[in-house]
């Protein structure tokens, strides 16, 4: 019995799971491979471009994931700029004189976090982890424990995520104002993080609960209700990614 996927709402989601993990991994592949922040930043327009027209994710929601991992790569570029290595002309910024070597690392670094962060957000975004379970086992014949531990992952943190928003919100009620100066807003923070987690441990019980009784893990093999199969539009993205992909690495 297969399940129709003509009412999935964009052209990625109608996609199977292994083409687009193909073509995700050549994204990486590239992002690893390039030091030049001009390469690394005409990748990172084409997934923002990817992430709104291909995913149809909303410029607001995609413009909060920049910003939150902006958290970790704004300072992670300018540690990378003092400690890289010096080359080239020098401009100084105050006490500090960095090169434009160091600052050109220092840009590629952050960019390559950016990208390899925004083509799995498009991948998670776009895959049913169902599907993703279906034709992993089935395709590529991994363990399907493996496979199952995997799909957890990707069907837990977008929940986590929005029972944290979920909490928070519900902590600025009963609070009755905004949150004032570092210290009330780090025990804010902290509240919404024992929230999570303990939300956390109570959807891992339950989960591992309803695969006890569904005796998880007793055969070696099982079937699935779900089929997933690998049309030639996903095909033809394994094709083109592998393609492009070796034809950057060597250009």
């Amino acid at each position: 019995m297969a399940l129709s996927r003509s009412s999935q709402r964009n052209l990625l989601e109608r996609l199977d799971p292994l083409s687009k993990l193909v073509a995700t991994l050549c994204i990486a592949i590239l992002a690893m491979h390039w030091d030049e922040p001009l390469w690394l930043g005409v990748m990172l327009l084409t997934l923002i471009g990817i992430a709104r027209f291909g995913a149809t994710i909303s410029w607001s929601r995609l413009g909060n994931r920049i910003l939150f991992i902006a958290k970790f790569g704004i300072p992670l570029m300018i540690l990378t700029a003092i400690a890289a290595r010096s080359s080239g002309a020098v401009i100084s910024a105050g006490p500090l004189q960095l090169s434009v070597g160091a600052l050109a690392a220092a840009a590629a670094v952050t960019l390559r976090l950016f990208c390899l962060f925004l083509s799995s957000l498009v991948y998670m975004e776009t895959t049913d982890p169902k599907d993703f379970v279906v034709i992993m086992t089935t395709r590529l014949k991994l363990p399907y424990r493996f496979v199952f531990g995997v799909s957890m992952a990707l069907t837990f943190l977008p929940l986590l995520a929005e029972e944290r928003k979920v909490s928070t919100a519900a902590r600025k009620i009963r609070f009755g104002r905004e949150p004032r100066g570092r210290l009330e807003r780090l025990r804010m923070w902290q509240g919404s993080l024992y929230s999570v987690f303990a939300g956390a441990i109570r959807r891992v019980e339950q989960t591992a609960g309803a695969m006890d009784v569904k005796g998880f893990g007793a055969y070696s093999e099982r079937t699935y209700l779900r089929e997933v199969n690998l049309e030639p539009a996903g095909i033809w993205l394994i094709c083109l990614s592998s393609l492009v992909t070796a034809f950057l690495w060597f250009l």
